[in-house]
């Protein structure tokens, strides 16, 4: 790794000349080039997180910003061209006074314009009264496609290697619960593989979690050059694998160090799998959440339990891909998820027997009644191929008000679930495998 020599950080960002001057924005029929934009309304990072470059310094750990004249004019010019999206690149929005002028400006001009149409930050750690005010203001215009809590872990000595200290749980939880309640798109985010953590006090903070937020990213670690694990890798015994984790640009993937092995490091990455195909791809959401909020038997196991029984069940389907080389199930994911959805009933029977076993192993038969309940709302909730269709199914439960408590991060009351057998009509957009994709796009639709 060669290193250049250290150069003054540029700390007038006024001085800039901004590149919306010079950058054109339509093509020769008017049409936007672009469907988002990735813009910096900062530079710089408080934090030195031993995982990230953010944290080399590299930035700055001193937060400079650029003047909000230049950011409205700049933010005019985009949404004038019809330009859809704009995703900022800051480290931490929400941490300054000035980024609720800035949330306010975004509202403005979606009123005037119409757009954009959605608008993502890396948010700020610490979930302040003005981060909760910010995202409140960009979720009641519109344009919170989801506001995410960067946890990333929450074992201690993951979180001590690092150099992070979360919000405690009393403090994070019930604003978790009152933003679902209020129907804004909360959610957290996870990496596995930071040295210092290890699959069963993941997979338990996992469980915590799923009973908490109503969505979860699951990120793997990818050791990046510069940061202090990548200079200290020796010392934590890390081993990366080289792997196309999204897309087909291949980042160093740790897959073990002193904390946990080989083995458990590719079966965390398998959890990862699980957890996006199961509960991001909507194939098992409402069980999974029902069993987290009653947090009776452990639940990121069961996922790993189904993802393999469906592995094994669909083998055929599935040529070229080894269901015992995890990061070969991770990287062909998108690849699986369409293959089982591609023949719902023999995926809804194998979904059956693997958490029917599950729930018999842990004790647990007195829900099983009420988990057959939730595995029917799953299969009928699931997406489909094909074009957009209506059609009808038998439940025996209120649905529709299990749904409403779930949806809230609360366990629904067993007066729901009161076996009287209705028939639901649904109507299904369709388009898997042409819209939807993928299991990963589950979470932003």
């Amino acid at each position: 790794l060669l290193r250049s020599p250290r150069r003054e950080r540029q700390l007038r960002l006024e001085e800039l000349p901004s590149p919306f001057d010079v950058i054109e924005l339509r093509d020769a029929r008017g049409q936007p080039l672009y469907d988002a934009v990735s813009y910096e309304t900062t530079r710089g990072c408080p934090y030195k997180c031993a995982f990230c470059e953010w944290g080399t310094g590299a930035i700055g750990t001193r937060m400079v910003s650029f003047p909000l004249e230049r950011l409205r004019r700049d933010w005019e010019k985009i949404v004038r061209a019809g330009i859809a999206n704009i995703w900022l690149a800051d480290s931490n929005f929400g941490a300054l006074r000035d980024d609720v002028e800035k949330a306010r400006m975004i509202c403005e001009l979606k009123q005037r314009f119409g757009l954009p149409r959605t608008f993502a930050t890396s948010w700020s750690k610490k979930h302040s009264p003005r981060v909760q005010e910010i995202v409140l203001m960009l979720h009641e215009n519109g344009l919170l496609p989801f506001y995410q809590l960067a946890l990333q872990t929450l074992t201690p000595l993951a979180l001590q290697l690092c150099h992070r200290e979360n919000m405690a749980a009393n403090v994070y939880e019930p604003i978790a619960q009152r933003m679902a309640q209020a129907g804004i798109p909360i959610s957290a985010e996870l990496i596995w593989g930071l040295p210092g953590d290890d699959l069963a006090s993941f997979e338990r903070n996992l469980d915590r979690l799923l009973a908490k937020f109503p969505s979860i990213n699951i990120f793997g670690y990818t050791l990046l050059p510069g940061t202090e694990f990548h200079e200290r890798r020796e010392e934590y015994r890390i081993q990366t694998l080289p792997v196309a984790g999204y897309g087909k640009a291949k980042g160093e993937y740790v897959v073990g160090c002193h904390t946990f092995d080989r083995a458990e490091g590719e079966e965390g990455y398998f959890l990862i799998t699980a957890h996006l195909l199961l509960v991001s791809g909507h194939i098992l959401p409402a069980t999974t959440r029902y069993l987290a909020l009653r947090a009776e038997v452990p639940v990121g196991s069961l996922l790993r339990a189904v993802a393999d029984a469906l592995l094994l069940a669909f083998e055929p389907q599935l040529p070229g891909i080894t269901r015992g080389e995890r990061m070969e199930v991770y990287a062909a994911r998108d690849e699986i998820y369409l293959a089982v959805l591609r023949q719902p009933e023999h995926c809804e029977q194998v979904i059956r027997d693997t958490v029917r076993l599950w729930l018999a192993s842990h004790a647990a038969d007195l829900i099983a009644p009420l988990i057959e309940s939730l595995l029917d709302i799953d299969c009928m909730l699931r997406p489909r191929f094909g074009e957009a269709h209506d059609f009808y199914c038998q439940v025996c439960c209120d649905a529709e008000g299990v749904l409403a408590e779930l949806g809230a991060m609360r366990l629904p009351a067993p007066a729901l679930f009161d076996g009287r057998p209705r028939q639901v009509r649904l109507s299904s957009p369709g388009g898997l495998g042409v819209v939807l994709k993928s299991p990963d796009g589950g979470i932003w639709l």
